[in-house]
């Protein structure tokens, strides 16, 4: 068994992560490094990427390194090798008790490196894999696997069995829990975002990308009743950034097409504010291992409409903090939409619930202490 955290040393944790963008696995790696640093670890964050993941870890105070983190390949095996040793080298510099992958793809070549110096490893799994993918990205596999859900642990190991003789568990993410919203602080929000005082709003927030389901919301919404859609306004935070733009121009023109008078406003720095200036927040996703967005609104006491689909039943009880519907069904999601828009006290009900199931089972907090005691199983004698 391990160690309880009391009883654990200061430890000098590597965490990497190739950080193509700034997404949600880059954004979880950098609440990790602050609750382990505020836990009193030594924490450094190797980064595959100089670009916004770099930038937005390193202004919360955590040290970041830059070093290349390509995959093997036998038709630039050089690139590969020269990237191996310069990793290599700054673990020898640095002498972490241990190294953490934020995700799978980032894992392969840093546990080849690890592996060579006797270093513990850690694999974190963040997004569904064939098989085939599975094996080769864990090569040179972990001493211990962490997954962000259930729902994503279980389609993974039947894909590979390698994966599923190895050591793992389930570790939900977290985030640091904001005050909760008052009613002032709803409406103050809506007057700083020239949102309407007077309406219910449904917020979703994220990728724009066919999986999050954008266009089954569009379309759920046209098939509200017309009363309800005259006193409720959509809200659509984020954009296709990979695509530069191009499936949330293709969801505007969906948009239009149905009459839908969604409002797009694209990316922002300042999700939560548009999260507190809303009654109801969307995840319609068709695949979800676990889901910032979903962790976010909730923290802000907000009901949450997800899809029934991977980590998302993980966060959302239905009935009970927010309300499940099935994936790529834009009149099941329609039906939860009218049911909520018209009923204030339900969702404050729900969403009074989803803030105290958000302080038990996904605060920062509980997300450290589970990593420091997953952490435990793979350190050596004499630094538990």
């Amino acid at each position: 068994m391990p160690a309880s955290n009391a009883d654990t040393r200061k430890l000098k944790i590597c965490l990497a992560s190739w950080a193509p963008f700034l997404g949600g696995a880059e954004v979880a790696a950098g609440r990790l490094a602050v609750g382990l640093r505020r836990a009193g670890h030594d924490v450094v964050v190797l980064l595959g990427n100089r670009g916004e993941a770099f930038d937005h870890i390193e202004k919360q105070g955590v040290r970041c390194l830059y070093a290349p983190t390509p995959m093997t390949s036998k038709w630039h095996p050089w690139t590969y090798l020269l990237a191996r040793a310069r990793i290599g080298r700054i673990l020898r510099r640095e002498r972490p008790d241990l190294v953490h992958s934020n995700d799978l793809p980032t894992h392969q070549i840093i546990s080849d490196a690890a592996r060579r110096l006797g270093i513990p490893r850690i694999c974190h799994h963040r997004w569904i894999f064939d098989g085939p993918a599975i094996d080769w990205l864990n090569k040179y596999g972990a001493e211990r696997h962490l997954f962000v859900s259930q729902g994503l642990m279980d389609p993974l190991t039947a894909e590979s069995a390698k994966l599923k003789a190895s050591p793992r568990a389930v570790v939900y993410d977290g985030l640091p829990l904001p005050p909760v919203p008052t009613d002032a602080d709803r409406q103050q929000a809506r007057r700083e975002l020239q949102l309407p005082t007077d309406k219910a709003i449904v917020a979703f927030t994220g990728q724009i990308i066919e999986r999050k389901g954008v266009a089954d919301l569009i379309r759920a919404w046209s098939l509200l009743p017309a009363a309800t859609r005259k006193q409720s306004e959509l809200v659509i935070v984020g954009d296709d950034l990979a695509g530069e733009g191009a499936y949330r121009r293709e969801m505007e023109t969906l948009a239009a097409e149905l009459n839908v008078p969604a409002r797009f406003v694209g990316f922002q720095n300042n999700v939560d504010r548009w999260l507190i200036s809303s009654n109801i927040a969307t995840v319609p996703s068709h695949a979800e291992p676990l889901g910032n967005a979903t962790l976010e609104a909730m923290s802000l006491a907000l009901p949450v409409i997800g899809g029934k689909v991977g980590g998302i039943p993980e966060m959302v009880v239905h009935e009970q903090t927010g309300l499940l519907v099935p994936p790529r069904d834009p009149e099941g999601l329609a039906a939860a939409l009218e049911r909520l828009l018209t009923d204030e006290s339900l969702r404050r009900q729900l969403g009074q619930a989803a803030r105290s199931r958000c302080e038990d089972k996904f605060s920062l907090q509980a997300h450290v202490d589970s990593v420091l005691a997953q952490y435990q199983f793979v350190l050596p004698e004499g630094t538990q």
